[in-house]
């Protein structure tokens, strides 16, 4: 396989799994001292990693005050509900990002906790949150666990720990997906690396996978215009400018919003000649009872993706870490 480290793969989703016991003694810690509510504070990519575990909260029914909040925004209007009580969740794989980091100089003045998920010490970051995580690679693992857990010590996630006793299945299964995805991948960047638009379609919590994807690598990392749209919003404007020759990725997952996904699939065929669905549904996850299997949509279908990014990054001769102006230029 083209650019893959089997080992790294496979230590990065070990390191989310072993991350998870420090991750529950900070919450748990937090719930015992006492707290008003929950902001998730991200921008770009961190912010549309933590929306996917919000859906995934939302469908287990979870009544939390939990905000998700973009870091930029929150320091122009602000949030009524904000108060010292209330306790601050970030991620920062570079530990530097100056609009999280202005959020929680913020929230700090107001007298809220903060905990993150850096991965980069000595960074401005990893130096302002009152609890730091570090490791590399277990941001989903991250998002996931504070959540979950504060909704468990709620009484309102009973099935926490047996979730948690699959998850340690989830590095090897991992490494087989980037190898099961790797083939359908490498077609889809041959035929589609060089269209002008892509349309990708997502819902639930591979919806902001969706916008992710889009907007991080194939906007970002390669140039390339998209059109992130989810599958509820598509049939109020996008659909009227889907033509023959327009790519469309379906990104199908196994949440309660399926359903959304195949009134999605159903019409996009009828007026695209260039679909392609990627399905959850198509990978195994040994050890993972079905009943999860909807929950971890965002990792499977993040794995498979990351193979999608090595071909598109071969095909267009255009290495992901090349920046016009992201980070190269003031702004």
């Amino acid at each position: 396989m083209l650019n893959f480290d089997e080992n790294r793969v496979r230590t990065e989703h070990t390191n989310g799994v072993n991350l998870v016991p420090e991750v529950e003694k900070i919450v748990d810690k937090i719930c015992e001292e006492g707290y008003s509510n929950i902001f998730l504070f991200g921008i770009g990519g961190t912010l549309l990693y933590a929306g996917q575990i919000m859906h995934t909260a939302k469908q287990l029914g979870c009544t939390l005050p939990i905000y998700l909040e973009n870091a930029q925004d929150f320091m122009y209007e602000g949030n009524a509900n904000f108060n010292k009580d209330s306790v601050v969740v970030i991620a920062s794989l570079s530990g530097h990002t100056v609009e999280v980091e202005a959020a929680v100089d913020k929230a700090h003045e107001v007298g809220a906790r903060v905990i993150g998920y850096v991965e980069k010490l000595g960074t401005p970051l990893a130096e302002k949150v009152d609890h730091l995580v570090n490791t590399f690679g277990g941001e989903y693992y991250w998002w996931y666990t504070v959540v979950l857990r504060f909704m468990k010590n709620a009484g309102q996630f009973d099935k926490y720990d047996k979730f948690y006793s699959e998850l340690k299945n989830m590095p090897e299964n991992v490494v087989q997906i980037y190898k099961d995805a790797d083939p359908m991948m490498k077609e889809y960047a041959e035929k589609y690396c060089d269209e002008p638009l892509t349309y990708l379609i997502g819902s639930g919590n591979l919806e902001d996978w969706a916008v992710c994807y889009g907007m991080c690598i194939m906007e970002e990392m390669q140039w390339m215009r998209t059109r992130p749209i989810s599958a509820a919003n598509f049939f109020h404007g996008t659909l009227e400018v889907i033509e023959r020759d327009i790519p469309v990725i379906l990104i199908k997952g196994e949440d309660k919003t399926r359903p959304e996904m195949d009134r999605a699939e159903k019409f996009v065929h009828r007026v695209s000649a260039k679909v392609t669905t990627f399905d959850t549904k198509d990978f195994k996850l040994n050890g993972i009872s079905d009943e999860f299997r909807g929950m971890l949509s965002p990792i499977v279908m993040r794995s498979a993706f990351m193979r999608l990014n090595v071909h598109l990054e071969h095909c267009r001769r255009h290495p992901i870490d090349i920046r016009r102006y992201y980070k190269a230029l003031d702004y």
